[in-house]
């Protein structure tokens, strides 16, 4: 038996209705994660529009989900997807992120300040606010600085708009931030954060994710500051990475999780897969108009070296673990390190990096 009626279609999902307003902090959204262009964005950060009272229900909703798959998506293209090992308790563990960390380690939670800082970009033209939004830095997640470090990293790609946001406490003030892009955030009168929330429970899978990207951004930094042509420039910069990698190197030590600085172990190795290099590689742009002090000339080009400058710690770590037992708590810690070690030729790295150190400070002893 048989019919020739058609069956019903599927009713078209009605989109969620939201205002204009709301319309457009949704798209300045999608920008600050990556998943629009800057052009498309530009406009609606350089405009100025009315707040509401408050965001409705919907876009409260659509906003938690979109930074929610969009942090994970984020996460995983940064290197969750490596099946690597890292360590767990005392020993390491092997796999993609997902599996090496149980579920309430590696959830996301955030604070309502995300949403106040997305209600201020798309109200304020930040270019034009003389006061930045007040952000309680000592309330933000580990998920709230991670979405504002990526938020960061997409606001650069507008070369206005870096200035401008740099000043709210959610960027200057966020651990990642200053692990990506130090020299951006950076003051003459602040010093970096601290980094202990990134040594355990989330902040230590988040950071195990972003390895291959921080080993991208400060291999490309570190090529980069040949160009540098303004001597405070570069001794800003160079100030804020010293001051960064020192602070995140004395953490990960204290917590024994040496693991996370391989993207550091690896930049090394690419920068000094060149033999023979010297400082003009870092400083070679600086022109004529130097300070007229031989110590800040100094200065500046000590910090310009602040990559080199942190393996002589990386290389205290191997010799530390080659003194660890068979029978002792942290032996499988540090046969990760030492391997670590080995295939990023931490040894020949080292004596690369000290060798261009002594023809800057000839007195220095490693």
């Amino acid at each position: 038996m048989s019919s020739s009626a058609e069956p019903d279609k599927p009713e078209p999902a009605t989109p969620p209705a939201v205002s204009r307003f709301e319309y457009n902090l949704l798209r300045i959204l999608r920008f600050l994660l990556g998943h629009t262009p800057a052009d498309q964005a530009g406009p609606l950060l350089n405009g100025k529009s009315t707040a509401p009272p408050c965001l409705s229900g919907t876009c409260v909703k659509l906003v938690r989900d979109t930074i929610t798959k969009g942090l994970v998506l984020h996460l995983v293209r940064s290197g969750g997807w490596r099946k690597e090992k890292f360590i767990r308790g005392s020993e390491p563990k092997d796999g993609r992120a997902w599996e090496r960390t149980p579920l309430d380690e590696r959830t996301l939670r955030f604070t309502p300040h995300v949403v106040e800082v997305l209600i201020w970009l798309t109200a304020e033209k930040p270019t034009d606010t003389k006061e930045p939004l007040p952000v309680p830095q000592q309330e933000l997640t580990v998920a709230d600085e991670l979405f504002f470090a990526l938020a960061f990293e997409n606001l650069r790609s507008i070369p206005e708009m870096t200035p401008a946001v740099s000043k709210l406490a959610s960027f200057r003030r966020n651990p990642l931030c200053w692990l990506t892009y130090p020299g951006d955030v950076a003051a003459p009168d602040l010093k970096a954060p601290a980094f202990e929330r990134y040594t355990a429970g989330l902040g230590a899978v988040v950071m195990e994710c972003l390895q291959p990207a921080l080993a991208r951004i400060w291999t490309r930094s570190e090529r980069a500051k040949g160009q540098i042509e303004d001597w405070k420039r570069m001794r800003l910069q160079g100030s804020a990475e010293v001051d960064a990698l020192g602070n995140f190197l004395t953490a990960i030590g204290k917590a024994n999780r040496p693991d996370l600085a391989r993207f550091l172990l690896k930049t090394a190795g690419a920068i000094f897969a060149t033999p023979d290099l010297t400082p003009e590689f870092w400083t070679g742009g600086l022109k004529d108009s130097r300070p007229q002090r031989l110590a800040d000339r100094l200065e500046t080009t000590r910090v310009a070296l602040a990559v080199p400058r942190q393996m002589d710690t990386l290389r205290s770590w191997d010799r530390k673990a080659r003194t660890v037992g068979f029978f002792d708590e942290d032996y499988q810690a540090s046969q990760l390190w030492k391997a670590d070690w080995e295939a990023g030729r931490g040894d020949e790295v080292t004596a690369r990096a000290n060798a261009v150190l002594e023809q800057v400070e000839p007195l220095r002893t490693s």
